[in-house]
């Protein structure tokens, strides 16, 4: 071997390389018992140290670094409106517009009465503001259609206020069977009946007399606006909050038909992180099943896998404590390595274990007696398989750990601490490779034979078939590669952060029925003004993506002089019943029971035909509406009439909504002129800043669930008003640093990783040929994502360097291997197609696991990252023999 050839000095670094790091491995199984003991020693410390210091920074503002202006304006808007900023919205809902409003009072008094938790409690529908001028606020036609329904109830309303009881009622129902049917007897011989009956059996028997003058069957909904303590030291910072909430939620009695659901940032967020933690650990229970499957049927060697999953424990542990002594703590991002280290600490141990065993299988052929499995066997085998690929695996460890330190300089920290968190963790999966591995080996005399017979021929017959048509599989791989192109170039990045949420979660489904019903979107943007200014504001809604802009004056009622004249009207229309000529006392038992026993002679089973005088009078059409009910009245009268307690309950159920519809209507029927200063103080402060600035609401005119119609309203937007502000323009100005982030991240990490397979490889062609497959996996793999409607986003947006931080150890395995052989025959029937199939299978089987999290950008992730590595596998175990046939024999230094 000349030194003077710079092929013999390649093979010389290899030879050097794998010398040292066999006499490691040799020093490891002499001290068999003493490098154990360490090993434990240290693990058992990592624990401690994970056990002692393991937190979790939820708080997603540090995650990337901000200093642009848009940070700026949002920073300064949220100082002075700090009430509008981290808030749980708790959503009523109900068809019943009093039971929405009588529902928010009593929990808006209950979360008032613990400022321990809760601060900022803004609760609009359950304010006696709103409420008393509730008419105002209606749009005109709204409020006439309001006032005729009223005029329609007035024989009812003036009754009621003359005698509020249930003998009141029953008059009125004994006036209409006398009286030509009565205007009002349907719909009280209906509402009586139905309440007579539940207290028959036991229930309430409420009725809710706003349903039947004011609601439909739409659903209402309510809004409470909260504030609650955040202990970003804990993982679940907002769990305390939402506890409490939930607490105070089940201690109320709601009524029939009422909902109650959280949403809200603060809600959204706590269900993320959840989320995402849930997401490691059902991903981290998968991927270790998963990983046990294909060791079993891959390896087939109890002592390999059991090697193998003491590795990776200890690997997790150590890499834990490696990551809380010197970035701190974990975030949302960085703690997926958890589980990505499953998959990658795996590649190492299967490499060297199958290796091992192909090393062993040799020394058996050299014994006279190959069914004695000699000490000296088992430690040649060991220092041979790390001759044979411990340069790789160190290659693969620097490689891969190069790709997650191009994460570090970029302004993405929550990625750049997982690039430090996975870069340690490469070299710590390594060193336990040379380290753990043997010491258990060499304790237990071997890995055991391996099973091998039949496994990769198939595989080989077609990489052998393919290159005698090496010619046109390259053609067809260049024409797939530029269809691929094309259709990558349709890729879209998804820069909103829900597209990281669980769309099933309460939090998010609460928020797409608020914002699909207008009430609330988290996608307005903010303005704060002048009052000289709101004008000019109000013209931006004559641009095509703004669809409203509501400025505080607006909360003033609009058309206000029109309006009160309808309700003076309405006053001297419902006098009768407002202003009562006479207001009787209530009745006792006996009269009450009189007047039940009146009633029934006219509809009970007894009653007199002829004594239904006034029922002569309806239509046929009307009778037979009205008969049912008056039966079903009469029916559950019979059942009440002699039970004075429950005819009392069947009292107080009928009438006190009545009652309090009656009070509301002559409130609401009396209101007053109302200026911005008369608006609710709580209210108020929403809306002016404590400088006097006047925040203004401007509402999208698409449909902003498409990334790109929210760009254009944000970007339109801007233009107008560069100072305008709120959570979309956040995103929007995080989203284009996670993109420069990426690129910058890509770059590098191609970039680096292509110098250090030159400076290794010592070879153009060879570094070519290691990358060509990490190439066309990125470009398939989005152009697969494009095809199957999947979007890049803020967390799987990493995939694209991963691909070249972790898929070139692949191909380092290949090639090192080949290089060893000059010969692809040679290279098929090693261990190494076998140990790449395996590891990638068991990368797979990892990131098919993330998939499955809750967590919609961890998802993401092992979605992406799953077709990612299946294209590897092929462009690493067809293709690139292929290409490295076409090299002649003195190119691998042989």
């Amino acid at each position: 071997m000349s030194l003077r050839d710079p092929q013999s000095l390649k093979t010389l670094a290899r030879i050097r390389m794998s010398k040292l790091l066999a006499r490691w491995v040799l020093w490891v199984v002499r001290y068999t018992r003493p490098t154990l003991g360490i090993l434990t020693v240290i693990t058992l410390v990592a624990g401690w140290v994970v056990a002692e210091r393991f937190q979790v920074n939820s708080k997603l503002g540090d995650l990337i670094e901000q200093n642009a202006s848009w940070r700026t304006d949002f920073d300064a808007y949220k100082e002075k409106f700090p009430q509008l900023i981290d808030t749980v919205f708790v959503v009523v809902s109900s068809t019943s517009t009093r039971d929405v409003e009588t529902t928010s009072k009593a929990l808006s008094a209950a979360l008032l009465s613990r400022p321990e938790h809760f601060q900022d409690v803004y609760a609009p529908g359950a304010s006696d503001f709103f409420s008393t001028n509730a008419l105002l606020y209606m749009e005109v036609g709204e409020l006439e259609t309001l006032i005729d329904k009223l005029a329609q109830a007035q024989p009812l309303l003036t009754a009621m206020a003359e005698d509020p009881s249930l003998r009141g009622l029953l008059e009125l129902v004994r006036d209409g069977l006398e009286n030509e049917g009565g205007a009002e007897l349907e719909r009280v011989a209906r509402l009586l009946a139905n309440s007579a009956e539940s207290i028959a059996h036991g229930g309430e028997g409420r009725i809710r007399w706003s349903d039947e003058f004011f609601d439909d069957d739409e659903l209402r909904y309510g809004l409470i606006t909260l504030k609650g303590a955040t202990d970003y030291g804990v993982a679940l910072p907002n769990s305390a909050t939402m506890a409490n909430v939930r607490a105070l939620v089940a201690g109320i009695e709601l009524p029939a038909g009422v909902n109650i659901a959280l949403t809200g940032e603060v809600a959204l967020a706590h269900e993320e992180i959840k989320a995402a933690q849930d997401g490691v650990q059902i991903a981290g229970m998968v991927s270790a099943v998963l990983l046990l499957i294909v060791l079993g049927v891959g390896v087939r060697s109890l002592r390999v896998i059991a090697a193998t999953f003491c590795m990776l424990i200890v690997g997790v542990l150590w890499t834990s404590a490696y990551a809380l002594l010197t970035v701190g703590e974990y975030n949302t991002l960085s703690l997926i390595f958890l589980v990505m280290f499953f998959g990658l600490g795996v590649d190492f141990a299967i490499h060297y274990c199958l290796c091992v065993q192909e090393n062993l299988t040799s020394q058996l052929r050299l014994q006279t007696d190959p069914a004695v499995l000699s000490q000296a066997s088992v430690t040649a085998s060991l220092a041979g398989a790390t001759g044979s690929v411990g340069r790789a695996l160190s290659l693969c460890a620097l490689t891969s750990a190069l790709g997650f330190l191009c994460f570090v300089p970029t302004d993405y920290q929550g990625l750049a601490d997982l690039g430090i968190i996975a870069a340690g963790g490469m070299f710590i999966a390594a060193f336990l490779t040379f380290t753990l591995m043997p010491a258990l080996f060499s304790w237990w005399r071997g890995p055991g034979l391996p099973h091998t017979a039949g496994q990769g021929r198939s595989t080989n017959r077609v990489v052998r078939y393919l290159i005698q048509r090496r010619v046109a599989v390259v053609g067809l791989v260049v024409v797939g590669a530029l269809f691929a192109g094309g259709v990558a170039r349709n890729m879209s990045f998804d820069y909103s952060v829900l597209a990281l949420r669980d769309p099933q979660s309460e939090s998010m489904r609460t928020l797409r029925v608020l914002q699909r019903e207008g009430i609330v979107t988290d996608y307005a943007l903010s303005i704060l003004s002048d009052e000289s200014q709101l004008p000019e504001l109000e013209e931006l809604v004559e641009l095509d993506i703004v669809d409203k802009v509501t400025t505080p004056l607006e909360y003033v009622p609009a058309e206000q002089e029109e309006k009160l004249f309808i309700l003076e009207d309405a006053q001297l229309l419902l006098d009768s019943a407002l202003n009562p000529a006479r207001t009787l006392a209530s009745p006792g038992d006996a009269e009450l029971k009189q007047e039940i026993s009146s009633v029934l002679a006219l509809i009970g089973p007894s009653a007199s035909p002829s004594g239904l005088s006034g029922l002569a009078e309806l239509g046929e059409a009307q009778s037979a509406q009205l008969k049912p009910q008056l039966d079903r009245l009469g029916s559950s009268l019979t059942a009440l009439v002699d039970r004075p307690e429950q005819v009392m309950r069947l009292q107080k159920a009928a009438i006190t909504g009545l009652l309090t519809e009656l009070d509301w209507v002559r409130d609401a029927l009396a209101a007053q002129t109302i200026e911005f200063d008369d608006l609710p103080a709580d209210l108020r402060t929403r809306l002016v800043s404590p400088q006097g600035e006047f925040h203004s609401i401007v509402l999208p005119s698409e449909d902003i669930s498409n990334v790109d119609a929210l760009s254009r309203f944000i970007e339109g937007t801007l233009a107008d008003i560069p100072f305008a502000t709120g959570r979309p323009i956040v995103e929007w100005g995080i989203g284009g640093i996670v993109v420069d982030a990426f690129t910058k991240a890509l770059l590098l990490a191609g970039v680096g990783i292509a110098l250090v397979l030159l400076i290794s490889l010592r070879s153009l062609p060879l570094t070519g040929m290691v990358l060509i497959p990490l190439a066309l996996t990125s470009l398939f793999t989005l152009a697969t994502a494009v095809l199957l409607d999947v979007r890049l986003n803020m967390a799987n947006i990493l995939v694209l360097p991963l691909i070249f931080g972790l898929g070139v150890d692949n191909g380092i395995h290949v090639v090192e291997r080949y290089l060893g052989s000059s010969d692809v025959d040679q290279l098929l029937g090693s261990s190494t197609p076998r140990a790449v199939l395996l590891s990638t299978l068991t990368t797979i089987g990892t990131f098919a696991a993330l998939a499955l999290s809750p967590h919609q950008g961890t998802a993401s992730i092992g979605y992406l990252l799953t077709i990612a590595m299946g294209f590897l596998l092929i462009f690493t175990l067809i293709l690139l023999p292929v290409l490295l046939s076409w090299l002649p024999k003195k190119a691998a230094g042989g």
